[in-house]
């Protein structure tokens, strides 16, 4: 059988091509200093070199992309979803990325600009209202064969290394936008922001959420990742009534599950201090994901309000015990959940949370004390291997502390906490991890001493050799014999400061007054190769060569 004009062309493509001659790797290790643009037109020449470089270029910018909220980036989930590289996107970010909600119009250099910011404006509005969003997502997720996570951020990955040093991922659709607005859409700051309503990462949330149920898919991954204060509180996990049949069984399908949590204060409720029901929805949520294996908690950043932390604690302590105390709801009855699992009476409430099979537990940016710490803990020993504690703060909650109590001796919250958790029989990790901690001493004045946790080169470091060493804020261990290492290591290399008495610390009131880390959640898996647009989205082009 002759061959058809087409294998012809391909043929002697490949014939005149030297590139094409190369091995695969090579051609991969020369491809991988060109920019995103130039690897685009690399790929234009030919069929035959299309072919050679698919599999690098899905794998780098199609098994994880970012999108955002408008029609221009949504379409362009809709339309990867039904092309061939459908089975190749594993990984859908959803970015908080807001358009004209900060005056940033200014930035429209003439009147054609003005329009068409005006006019994403009203789309961006629109797709909300009309109910847009989450049909969009239904229909991506349905056709995306090998879905593995689902992510809500409020930042972008800075590691964009194939196009410079401070190239960044963003969402798809961002350059697009910017060249036809001159307003480059971003993910926004909502510190302080404590209304029910207006929480641009709840409402995603809980959009994706519903979306996977309309579509019956079941990911076993979501991820919420927050920098600029875009936390969830207990309206996110908000289960509408009537969708609660395709809901749940998305839920029970998650193995792993991180969450960014701030309480709301300012609610009705607030004035009863029912803390309870600051977390009445999320506390129904969390009791189908009987299937869960990971869980990450993050708290909010800086977090030096009294009831804030009070609050939280509430939610830790129920995961912890299932008893939620209250004069509206009485003493805990174990009430067993429907066949159905759907949850409206207050009384499935009093259940305790099990997650059978828990096997990685993450806490971070948030303040407890020694017990209840390992109260929380020690609820899921039995099936524990992997414990990360992440800018922790332990607090003395130590009713009548003297001050010169303190001064004295030297401050051991964290010491303690590690030995009770060596007495947890039932617990049998292979990885434990802690990272920038601190330790806060309230005394009966109600003035607050912190300090910050270091870890010694080794365990055998005295503290006269630590002038001229620095000292570590991280210290982990993988292995068999978890509790040798905490006894024989990480215990002795624990350093923190010694307070002085009043009339010695003049020169260091600094270090004894209230402060607090201001650093970031740095999510160690969250910034592997992800994908974005830049260079004015041309990749649509591609995507049914």
């Amino acid at each position: 059988m002759s061959q058809q004009p087409a294998d012809m062309a391909t043929s002697q493509n490949i014939e005149s091509c030297r590139l094409l001659h190369v091995p695969p790797e090579i051609l991969d290790r020369i491809t991988w200093h060109l920019k995103t643009s130039e690897l685009c037109n690399l790929r234009l020449t030919c069929k035959s070199v299309e072919e050679a470089l698919y599999f690098r270029f899905t794998a780098e910018f199609f098994t994880r992309k970012q999108f955002m909220v408008s029609e221009f980036s949504l379409g362009a989930l809709v339309d990867i979803s039904k092309s061939r590289l459908s089975g190749c996107l594993r990984h859908v970010h959803l970015g908080i990325d807001q358009i004209g909600l900060d005056g940033n119009h200014s930035a429209c250099n003439d009147v054609e600009q003005a329009y068409k910011f005006q006019q994403c404006l009203v789309e961006q509005e629109s797709l909300w209202a009309l109910g847009r969003v989450p049909k969009y997502l239904a229909e991506a997720f349905a056709r995306l064969p090998n879905l593995e996570s689902v992510v809500i951020r409020d930042f972008n990955s800075n590691r964009r290394s194939r196009d410079g040093p401070y190239a960044h991922w963003k969402s798809y659709g961002t350059e697009t936008m910017f060249n036809e607005t001159g307003v480059r859409p971003a993910p926004l700051n909502f510190y302080g922001l404590s209304s029910l309503g207006n929480h641009p990462a709840g409402r995603l949330f809980k959009t994706a959420i519903h979306a996977l149920g309309m579509a019956g898919v079941s990911p076993p991954t979501i991820e919420v990742m927050e920098r600029k204060g875009n936390l969830l509180n207990d309206t996110a996990f908000h289960i509408q009534p009537d969708l609660e049949s395709t809901t749940i069984p998305v839920l029970r399908g998650l193995k792993r599950l991180h969450l960014s949590l701030e309480v709301t204060l300012n609610t009705p409720l607030s004035k009863y201090e029912k803390q309870e029901y600051q977390w009445f929805n999320m506390i129904k949520f969390l009791r189908h994901l009987d299937g869960l294996e990971e869980l990450r908690i993050n708290g909010k950043n800086n977090t030096a309000n009294i009831e804030e932390r009070n609050s939280l604690k509430t939610l830790i302590s129920w995961l912890a015990t299932g008893e939620l105390r209250s004069e509206v709801w009485g003493p805990r009855e174990i009430t067993p959940p429907p066949a159905n699992g759907i949850t409206s009476n207050h009384s499935l409430l009093r259940s305790p949370v099990t997650f059978p099979k828990l096997e990685k537990l993450s806490l971070g940016m948030t303040v407890l004390g020694v017990d209840e710490l390992v109260l929380f803990i020690s609820k899921f020993a039995d099936t524990l291997k992997h414990l990360e504690l992440w800018r922790i703060q332990l607090i003395c909650e130590e009713l009548g502390v003297q001050e010169r109590t303190v001064f004295k001796r030297r401050a051991t919250l964290w010491v303690q906490f590690l030995k009770k958790l060596l007495n947890e029989n039932d617990l049998n990790l292979r990885h434990i991890k802690l990272g920038n901690l601190q330790q806060k001493w309230i005394v009966i004045n109600w003035r607050q001493y912190l300090q910050e946790i270091e870890f010694k080169p080794t365990a055998t470091t005295t503290d006269e050799e630590l002038e001229n060493i620095e000292l570590g804020r991280t210290l982990e261990y993988t292995g068999t014999d978890w509790r040798h290492f905490v006894t024989h290591e990480m215990i002795p290399r624990i350093f923190t400061p010694v307070f002085k008495d009043e009339e010695e610390r003049s020169d260091t009131s600094s270090a004894l007054s209230p402060s607090e880390d201001e650093g970031e959640d740095e999510d160690e898996d969250e910034d592997e190769d992800e994908d974005d647009d830049n260079n004015a989205d041309n990749m649509n082009q591609d995507q049914e060569s």
